[in-house]
């Protein structure tokens, strides 16, 4: 059971972390073709211990265990074969979230906040298998 929470943990870091570097090429393309005199520099302040940051771990790990709920007693899958599914569909809730944010006038991809939700997928993940 270890190995199969450290495999699912690995697919789910190398996900982020090839998302996150997609996210900082972007970004400097964009940067680059803004001259320097009309780029205004925002500040922003992602704090690690937030509000935002427990929401985050407390979502994340709340879809986890709401989707294994679902896929166990009621579509009647093994925890084993829910485990993987339902770890992903939260993860890629998470992941809309910040790619959203990114979106937005001011908002910006906030690698600390899916940390947050990596927290919460590997907190689920031990709950489901105790």
């Amino acid at each position: 059971m270890v190995a199969f929470i450290s495999k699912v943990f690995l697919i789910v870091a190398f996900c982020f972390c090839s998302l996150a570097a997609q996210n900082d090429l972007i970004l400097k393309k964009e940067g680059s073709s803004q001259t320097a005199d009309k780029k205004e520099k925002v500040k922003r302040v992602d704090k690690w211990f937030a509000i935002d940051k427990l929401q985050h771990f407390s979502y994340s790990c709340l879809i986890s265990l709401g989707c294994q709920y679902v896929l166990v007693n009621k579509y009647d899958n093994s925890e084993s074969e829910a485990l993987p599914i339902s770890t992903a569909l939260s993860f890629s809730a998470g992941l809309s979230k910040e790619l959203n944010d990114s979106r937005g006038k001011n908002g910006f991809f906030s690698v600390k906040d899916m940390i947050a939700n990596c927290a919460g997928l590997i907190v689920a993940s031990s709950i489901i298998n105790i």
